[in-house]
Order: C-alpha cells, then structure tokens, then sequence
C-alpha cells in the first residue's frame, strides 16, 4: 500500500513538473513571436492616389494624400542601420525643399556598415509612380542602391532599377524596359534618363553627405506590362567595403485605387494644383503583408473594391466585330505579321476585316481571336482604364473556361488559374518571336474566350 501511495505521489510530482515545463514553453514562445515582430525596423512612404478632377495640365487628375501611408520594414538590421525623418541636419532640408509634396512626412533608410545589406519590404500593393532621392558620404564608391518588386508569396518580382554611387553622383547601371525615369521632373514630362546615364550629387544633405535631386519612376499603364498589379515594393542597399554611409528617402509613392461607393465626396484638395472632386480609395490587392503586424481594419475587403479575382469584362466573338466594322473602338492592336507587329489603328478597316476573317493559316487563326480580344479590351475602356487594370488581375477561369494545363514552348505553363494578362503577354511572346508551335493553344483559348456569336452578346459570365 505504501508502495502505491509512493508511486503516485512520484507520478503527481512528474505531472506538476511537465505541466510547468508546457506552460513555460508556451510563455517563451509567446515572448519569441514578439521578440521577432519587436526585430523589424519600420518607416512610412506617403502614400497617394490621383484625383477624379483632371485638368489640362494635369490629364491622371490630381494628387491626393491617402490616410494610410505605405509602411517597409526592415527585418534583422544590421549594425550601422538607421531610419530618420527628413530634416535640415538628417537629410540637408525640410522634406518639401527636397522635392516632396505638401503635408507629407517622409522618412529614410540608411546604412554605414562596410559590407553590409540594408533590406526593407512592403506589404502589397499596386503601383503608379515611385519618387527618391539617393544620398552618400564622400568614400561610398560602389555602393549600390536596388529596386525591386515581390510576388505576395515572397517570390522574385521584376527588378525595377539598380544604382551605383559614384564619387559625385550615381550611374543607372539597371532599369527596367518598361519604366520612364525622370530628375526633378515630377510630373514626369518631357526628356527621360536611361540606363547607362549618370545623376549627379546636387545638393548637400547634411549627415547624409551630398544627394541626388528628386527622382521619379513612371510605371507603364499597358496592360501587358509584368510590373502591372500587385506586389511588394522591396529597396536595398548593398554597402562596398570602403567606410562611408548611403540613404535612400522615398518621399512618396503613386498608387492605383479602385473608387469605391462616396469617394466622389472625399474632401481635400490636390496637392499639385488644389483641384477638388474626391479620389478613389478601394484597395485593389489582397492585403498580404511579409512581417507581422495586427489586421489594418482600414484597408477595405479587396471583395467589394474591385480587387477580387473575378472583376471580368465582356468578350464577344470575331464575327460580331467583323459585322460591326464602322463601329469598332477606337484605339490601336497587334496584328501578328503586319505592320511589322507594330499596333494598327482600328480604324484601319481593311486591316481589321482581314484579321478578323482569320485564314488557314496558324498565324490567321491566332490574329483572328487574339484581335476580337483586344478589341473587347478597347471596349471596355483600354489600357489605364480601372475596370481592364483589375480584370487583368483575373483569372481565366472567371469566365467559365475549361481547358487542360497547357505548357508553352518557353515553359509558361496556362491554365484555367492563369490571370488573363498573363494570356495577352504570352500571346504577344508568341507573335513577337514567331513561336509557330503554341499558335494552336493559344487560338483555342481565345476561342473559348471570346465565342462564336454573331450577336452582341457577352460569352460565358462576367
């Protein structure tokens, strides 16, 4: 019997121990989770969005400061990283002397660390326009300043830009193809610069050393760009081995916004030219965020904002088009092997009667649906329009299309969860390149697309 008791009060003493240990265990985990949320170093980007009043100078609309700035984080910083406002002994000045707009406050990222690599990530989102500056201290030759984007699932993006400091400026060493870069040209009119030109040190910026004049980064509003739709805005700065500091300030970044029901009542004025008339507010992205951080209660569900997977727009079939021909929307196509596969106005009667009859050729058939496609795109308001920017955001199987995987010659695979502007990109590879062998699976789905009714019927749902 004493044996027993001896055993279970053993027994009872494990219990209580391994119970503790639990406990103890979920405590140091809790305290873990937010140590490592405590580890990232955040800013904020001011974010803005264009107006609904447009003017002659200002044909996008005006811009408008968003409640909710754009916030980077910058997880395990390195030793000699910093972020700072900007002020006179920060950064040479007060952020609107440096090029920044009315009423915003935006702040920098640096790092003096030989060697070292400064890394700061955003949450998603959809871009128009990007603005910085760029600023070293003598010694920094080498150091390079990148731009990048990132899939919301943390994969590589397009790289947007690269730059390197010199000893009296920064050489553009990479650039995007689809990105207009302009200097102290915010309004983005006029002579660009290109990859392989330099950007001059201009001003002093206190203990920052010497920077750049303001530098903006137009994205293009073609539908079939890679750098349209959403994903994380990402900056670098890689350190060489001499001693030296190098920041970055972004002063503000342009980004798309769906309207949403009121916002023509939004109040505030412009802050280029004062306009009024409301800007739009709806969240286009679905709202992923790489560090960790409570659910923003201000970002609206992407489902009543335009920013949901199916946003589809009416395709109707080559014959109804090739029977409307003195109706057709105005706007320019691609029509494989004319014009040396430069676009043709749709005006062009003869051009597009011709492709829309199709042929017995693969090419034929192809320019026959791909530009019934790109005509239904023209209808729905054409490149820039917000209603073709989030249709292009979805997918194929928004509109009912069934279809096996299909695998391209360059290894793109489509499928029905394929966004459609990845089909009207891989179409154009094709024509560009003259890929005779994925013509017929790319007709087919075009087909299935658009239709066969001669009447003005929308195909499948949308």
């Amino acid at each position: 019997m004493t044996t027993k008791k001896s055993r279970f009060a053993v027994l009872t003493v494990l219990l209580v121990l391994i119970t503790g240990l639990i406990a103890a265990s979920s405590t140091l985990h809790r305290k873990d989770d937010a140590a490592r949320a405590a580890e990232f170093l955040k800013f904020d980007i001011p974010a803005l969005a264009h107006g609904f009043q447009k003017s002659p100078h200002l044909p996008d609309g005006d811009l408008f400061l968003l409640p909710k700035p754009l916030t980077m984080a910058i997880s395990d910083a390195p030793e000699g990283a910093e972020v700072f406002p900007v002020t006179l002994e920060k950064f040479g000045g007060d952020a609107e002397a440096l090029g920044a707009l009315p009423t915003t406050t935006p702040q920098g990222m640096a790092i003096s660390t030989p060697n070292g690599k400064l890394r700061a990530i955003a949450c998603a989102e959809s871009i128009w326009d990007g603005n910085l500056l760029i600023a070293s201290t003598p010694g920094s030759d080498g150091d390079k300043v990148r731009l990048f984007l990132e899939q919301l699932d943390g994969s590589e993006g397009p790289e947007l830009a690269t730059f390197t400091v010199r000893s009296s400026g920064i050489a553009v060493s990479e650039l995007h193809p689809h990105l207009m870069m302009f200097v102290n040209n915010r309004k983005a009119m006029g002579p660009s610069t290109h990859e392989g030109d330099f950007v001059p040190f201009s001003r002093i910026a206190g203990e920052s050393g010497y920077r750049t004049d303001l530098i903006t980064l137009a994205w293009p509003m073609g539908m079939f760009s890679p750098l349209q739709g959403c994903f994380r805005v990402g900056v670098e700065i890689l350190r060489s081995d001499n001693p030296g500091r190098t920041s970055v300030v972004i002063t503000d970044i342009v980004v798309n916004r769906n309207p949403a029901p009121g916002d023509e009542n939004n109040p505030g004025v412009g802050l280029l030219e004062g306009l009024t008339g409301g800007y739009p507010t709806g969240f286009p992205c679905k709202p992923e965020c790489p560090f960790p951080g409570p659910p923003d209660p201000t970002i609206p569900n992407p489902d009543q904002t335009g920013g949901d997977d199916c946003n589809a727009i009416c395709y109707r079939s080559p014959q109804y088009f090739l029977l409307n021909l003195d109706r057709l929307p105005k706007g320019t196509v691609l029509v494989g092997g004319a014009n040396y596969n430069h676009p043709i106005s749709t005006t062009d009667k003869k051009a597009m009667a011709m492709a829309l009859r199709g042929g017995f050729t693969l090419l034929q058939k192809l320019n026959q649906e791909f530009v019934a496609a790109q005509l239904n795109v023209l209808n729905a308001g054409g490149d820039g329009s917000p209603k073709v920017f989030y249709a292009m955001e979805g997918k194929l199987s928004c509109y009912g299309l069934e279809f096996d995987p299909v695998t391209l010659s360059n290894g793109f695979e489509i499928t029905p969860d394929t966004k459609l502007k990845d089909l009207y990109q891989q179409t154009k590879f094709c024509i560009y390149d003259n890929k005779v062998e994925d013509m017929p699976a790319l007709t087919k789905i075009f087909d299935l697309l658009n239709g066969n009714h001669p009447l003005a019927f929308c195909n499948n749902k949308w």
